[in-house]
């Protein structure tokens, strides 16, 4: 499809929607980065057990695998611009609750209405953004990603900075601001009509040449072999993400980094994740066989977690190989949710599914983390763990990367 030009007159107005999808996407990692960082001095405040921070770390993904199949209800309800800003709202006062109600119960009930909130603009943004860019989606989803991968870097770099000299509970309230910043931002926005059943159905981009047939027969993604490759290399790489969001600074500091130097090579583990998603968008664009890529990256992600355990001195290597790993198995997910089905409704489908399904299964990366680490007392068990997972992302990957597609 050729991209939609923007004339003069509109220029202002796409401005804005763009401001406005950009904030949505800084607001949407940035509540949840900033606790790996802050993991083990909450953890020396509160008392918690690393197995109790790892249900912290836990309840975002958790919590997102709840809420997906219920978006859509939202979205025809409000509708989906209204729900996007009462999901800002809601991450604002989620934050508020976590960081600054002094109960060690208002940390976990905090974390679960912000991540409830994400999880509703995980699924909206992506159809706010093919209706509002129909011929940019590409390029508004690379820089929407962009942001969230940015933004998300910059929140664990300064984690500890922040909170030496504001405290912990400060520094994780600071992303209410951003939240109530990008409720004004969202409010100011050009309206748009959409049918709302259709923006919270579609969760994921889709590539322009993907079109719905009103008269194709509903796909059952259940019994699909494809989508279950699919879902597997969704999961193994959202465990390992959310497994090395929440333990890689600890992990740092078992091996005798400090705390800000921990802090900091998780930024840049998470901020590399841009340069991946820049570098491999356009090669997946121009290749069908996905096979080489959904190995390779992985492969990467194992060299990574190997090198941590044999050669911890080199551990701003090891934060590149992960993180550029991390970034790259993100957009190749959300690549094989839109080119392994032939049209946009079934890929509202696949993606239920494998947000669904893959989600409940990352839920288990931190918790079980933290419990072989407080049983072990080491987290080479967990890095070995971690590993295995990577080779099960690396098979699924070369099953799910084959140019096919899923049918009736």
């Amino acid at each position: 499809m050729r991209a939609e030009s923007v004339p003069s007159s509109g220029s202002s107005r796409w401005l804005l929607l763009l401001a406005a999808v950009l904030i949505v996407g800084a607001n949407m990692r940035v509540t949840i980065s900033v606790v790996g960082p802050l993991l083990e001095q909450i953890g020396a405040d509160t008392g918690l057990s690393p197995a109790a921070l790892g249900v912290l770390g836990a309840m975002p993904v958790f919590s997102f695998a709840v809420v997906a199949p219920f978006v859509h209800v939202m979205g025809a309800r409000f509708g989906a611009e209204r729900t996007v800003l009462y999901s800002l709202l809601a991450l604002a006062l989620g934050t508020v609750v976590r960081s600054l109600v002094p109960h060690e119960m208002a940390l976990y009930a905090g974390t679960l209405i912000l991540a409830g909130a994400i999880g509703v603009l995980n699924v909206l943004l992506p159809a706010v953004i093919r209706e509002d860019f129909p011929g940019r989606v590409p390029l508004v989803t690379g820089l929407f990603t962009g942001a969230l991968s940015l933004c998300a870097a910059l929140s664990a770099a300064m984690a500890v900075p922040a909170a030496e000299r504001i405290g912990w509970e400060l520094t994780m309230a600071a992303g209410s601001v951003l939240a109530l910043m990008g409720a004004g931002v969202w409010v100011l926005r050009p309206g748009t009509e959409r049918r709302a059943s259709r923006a919270g159905h579609e969760a994921e981009p889709v590539s322009p040449t993907t079109t719905a047939s009103p008269s194709s027969p509903r796909t059952a993604m259940w019994r699909h072999r494809i989508a279950w490759h699919v879902t597997i290399f969704f999961g193994t790489q959202s465990l390992l993400f959310f497994l090395m969001l929440t333990w890689f600074p600890a992990i740092q500091t078992y091996h005798g980094y400090t705390p800000g130097e921990a802090g900091l090579w998780s930024g840049v583990h998470q901020g590399i994740g841009i340069v991946a998603s820049l570098l491999l968008g356009p090669l997946m664009q121009r290749s069908r066989d996905h096979r080489a890529i959904g190995v390779l990256v992985p492969a990467l992600m194992v060299l990574g977690l190997v090198g941590i355990i044999f050669l911890p001195g080199l551990m701003p290597v090891w934060a590149v190989a992960c993180g550029f790993s991390s970034g790259a198995s993100l957009l190749i997910s959300l690549t094989l949710i839109s080119v392994r089905v032939r049209h946009s409704e079934d890929t509202g489908r696949l993606s239920g599914m494998a947000q669904g399904v893959g989600y409940l299964f990352a839920a288990t990366g931190p918790v079980v983390a933290g419990w072989i680490f407080e049983q072990a007392e080491s987290w080479i068990p967990v890095l070995w763990m971690a590993v295995g997972i990577a080779v099960l992302q690396g098979v699924s990957g070369w099953a799910a990367g084959r140019h096919r597609h899923i049918e009736g």
